[in-house]
């Protein structure tokens, strides 16, 4: 890849981090502000605004999705790594690669799970918004697939600068 399309895919890379981000906040302040007023409407007017929940639970879902997809970019995910740091070079780089390999192996699961269960659910609306179900599984194969890329374009990275070596 030259220095022209180098520069063209980190400029794309940096403006879909921004969306990302803008989604993740602006679903984090929906739910929050429909779960407020509702309880308010609940508590003080005994009435509460029908399709809060539930569109409360698909920003909830989705605000989750994109965080896993922003967490993924930095490798910034949380983990537990006793062991890995104690292990000689060569080993560690072995273990980190199965590992990368078993999380592709994971998403590749998660993916066809939910697109699975988006077949099955497609024809069930949400009562109260009218929105097919399969959408909340959506979530999960936007997160899943685009963790997969993350983790592969990371590992033929890590693959690059090793062999420059």
């Amino acid at each position: 890849m030259g220095d022209k399309e180098g520069a063209c895919f980190m400029k794309i890379a940096k403006y879909l981090d921004k969306a990302l981000e803008y989604l993740s906040i602006l679903a984090l302040v929906i739910m929050i502000s429909l779960v407020f007023f509702n309880s308010v409407l609940r508590y003080f007017f005994d009435s509460g605004i029908a399709f809060s929940e539930e569109f409360s639970r698909i920003c909830f879902v989705y605000m989750i999705s994109f965080g896993i997809i922003l967490v993924a970019k930095d490798k910034a995910h949380l983990t537990v790594d006793i062991i890995i740091p104690a292990l000689p070079e060569q080993y560690r780089k072995i273990v980190l690669i199965v590992a990368n390999i078993c999380v592709l192996i994971a998403m590749i699961f998660i993916a066809y799970g939910a697109l699975q269960l988006m077949s099955l659910t497609y024809t069930q609306q949400m009562p109260a918004t009218g929105i097919s179900s399969s959408f909340l599984y959506l979530a999960a194969v936007i997160s899943a697939v685009s963790y997969f890329f993350i983790v592969m374009f990371s590992m033929i990275k890590d693959y690059k600068e090793s062999s420059d070596k």
